[in-house]
C-alpha cells in the first residue's frame, strides 16, 4: 500500500516487547479496522524474539504503520515515545499481545463525537486460553461529567484505569506522560490527571477490546512486593491529587482509608516472605506514608485496621512473626 500523506484521525500506539506469538493477530485486527483514517505506531522496546522483524514486515505492507526500535526501557517509555510521534487528533493504545474488534476505532470515535466527550471508553473481553468473557455487554451508554468520572475511576467500579480500552482527545496528554520508573500500574498513575482535564467522559458497555490474560504477563504477578508497591503508590497519588484539587471532599475519608488499608496489606505481603528484611527500604517508605493518615480513627477504618497499624508502628518484628505464624498455621508457605 502506498504511504498516505493525510493526517490520521486516530493514532494508535502499540508497545511491543517479545510478543511474536501474538503480534500478527494484534496487527491484523488494527489493519482491518472499519475506521481507516488511522496511523499505527509500533514501538519495539528492545525485543529479543522476532517481534521487531514482524513490525518491520507489516510496516512494509501498509503505509499507516510507523515503527520505532529502541533499547528496552519499559512499556511507559514505549508509550511516551509513541505519544510524541502521534499525529492524530485522537489517541488510543493497544498492547501488542491483545487484539480488537473490527469496529473498535469507529465505535469509540463516533461515541466520543456524538456525546461531545474528551474520552470514550468501551468494555472488553478477558481472553484466557480459548475462553473469552465480556466485562460488561449490556450496550448501555453513560456520560459522566468530570467529577462523576473521577469518582467512578477512584471507586474502580465501572470506569477503570486501563489505557487500552479508551480513545482520548490528543491534547489531554500535553505535559502528561506515563511514569517511566514503573513496571506496573503506569496507567493508574496518570488516568485521574487525564480525567481531571476533561469536560465529559462517555462509557459504552460494548466489548470491543480483547485483553489477553497470559500466565507469563507481568500484570498477573501482583504478589511480588515491588509490584504491589507500585499499585500502592498509585493509590497514594490518587488520594493526594484529590486533596490538592479538592475534587471529592465528601469522599476523602474513604479514599484515605483505602490508602491505609492498602499499605497494611502490602506490609503483610512483605513480612510473609522468608527474606522480608531485604525489603526494609520499601516497607520503611510505606510506613512513612502511613503516618500521613494517622488521623483516621476506628469509625473510619475499623478496630482491626487500627490494631494492625499500632502493631506495625510499635512492634514491627512481632507483627512480622505473627503474620508468618498465621500463614504456617493455615498451610500457606512463606516465600
Amino acid at each position: 500500500m502506498e504511504r498516505t500523506k493525510d493526517v490520521p484521525g486516530i493514532s494508535l500506539v502499540v508497545p511491543v516487547y517479545n510478543v511474536q506469538e501474538y503480534l500478527p493477530e494484534c496487527l491484523d485486527s488494527l489493519l482491518g479496522q472499519s475506521f481507516a483514517a488511522i496511523e499505527i505506531i509500533l514501538v519495539d522496546d528492545g525485543s529479543t524474539d522476532a517481534s521487531a522483524e514482524i513490525c518491520d514486515r507489516y510496516a512494509a505492507r501498509d503505509g499507516r504503520i510507523r515503527v520505532v526500535h529502541q533499547q528496552n526501557a519499559g512499556v511507559s517509555k514505549a508509550r511516551n515515545v509513541g505519544i510524541r510521534l502521534a499525529r492524530g487528533k485522537y489517541l488510543g493504545f493497544v498492547d501488542g499481545d491483545d487484539w480488537v474488534d473490527r469496529d473498535y476505532c469507529k465505535r469509540l470515535y463516533e461515541t466520543l463525537i456524538d456525546y461531545r466527550a474528551d474520552i470514550s471508553i468501551c468494555s472488553y473481553y478477558v481472553a484466557r486460553s480459548r475462553k473469552t468473557k465480556p466485562e460488561a455487554a449490556d450496550g448501555k451508554i453513560t456520560i459522566y461529567d468530570r467529577k462523576e468520572a473521577i469518582r467512578m475511576l477512584y471507586e474502580d467500579v465501572r470506569i477503570r484505569s486501563f489505557s487500552w480500552n479508551k480513545l482520548f482527545r490528543r491534547e489531554l496528554f500535553d505535559g502528561i506522560g506515563f511514569p517511566e520508573d514503573r513496571i506496573m500500574c503506569e496507567d493508574m498513575a496518570i488516568m485521574h490527571k487525564l480525567f481531571y482535564r476533561t469536560g465529559a467522559v462517555v462509557q459504552m458497555n460494548v466489548p470491543l477490546y480483547y485483553y489477553r490474560m497470559r500466565g507469563d504477563s507481568c500484570t498477573n504477578e501482583m504478589s511480588h512486593p515491588l509490584k504491589e508497591y507500585q499499585f500502592f503508590l498509585a493509590v497514594c497519588e490518587q488520594a493526594l491529587f484529590e486533596k490538592e484539587k479538592n475534587l471529592l471532599p465528601e469522599e476523602r475519608g474513604k479514599l484515605e482509608a483505602k490508602v491505609l488499608k492498602r499499605a497494611i496489606r502490602l506490609i503483610g505481603r512483605i513480612v510473609s516472605r522468608e527474606n522480608y528484611t531485604a525489603f526494609e527500604s520499601l516497607y520503611g517508605d510505606v510506613i512513612a506514608r502511613m503516618h500521613g493518615y494517622d488521623h483516621l480513627g476506628i469509625g473510619r477504618i475499623g478496630i482491626g485496621v487500627c490494631l494492625r497499624r499500632k502493631m506495625i508502628y510499635d512492634h514491627f518484628d512481632g507483627y512480622a512473626n505473627l503474620i508468618r505464624s498465621c500463614r504456617k498455621l493455615t498451610g500457606r508457605k512463606c516465600r
